[in-house]
């Protein structure tokens, strides 16, 4: 019977290694997509700066943009941290199932 649990406990941590392979391979992609979407959101808000001072008649149209570009960076970062804390949570939990395997 102790056979049985030690090859249904490798099997199980294969398949969780395995499962938090993928969501560190999805944390960096996801990472990359962010970074790439603050890059941009913080290159028009530069341009519009930019423009503003000089054309200050669309100073008030061109700030609105940037203010529109504040949620979007928020947005991206929210969801980069949703995925990392997920990540975080399964490996904590693998190890929480290591430790009781060992005692």
């Amino acid at each position: 019977m102790e056979a049985t649990e030690t090859a249904f406990d490798a099997k199980n941590g294969e398949k969780q290694a395995e499962q938090l392979h993928k969501q560190l391979e999805a944390l960096h992609q996801n990472l990359r997509t962010v970074r790439h979407a603050i890059n941009n959101n913080v290159a028009v808000i530069m341009a519009m700066a930019e423009l503003s001072q000089r054309n200050p008649a669309q100073c008030q149209k061109l700030s609105q943009i940037c203010l529109e570009k504040a949620p979007q960076i928020a947005a991206a970062i929210g969801g980069f941290t949703e995925l990392f804390d997920s990540a975080l949570y399964l490996q904590a939990e693998m190890e929480g199932q290591t430790a009781a395997r060992q005692s």
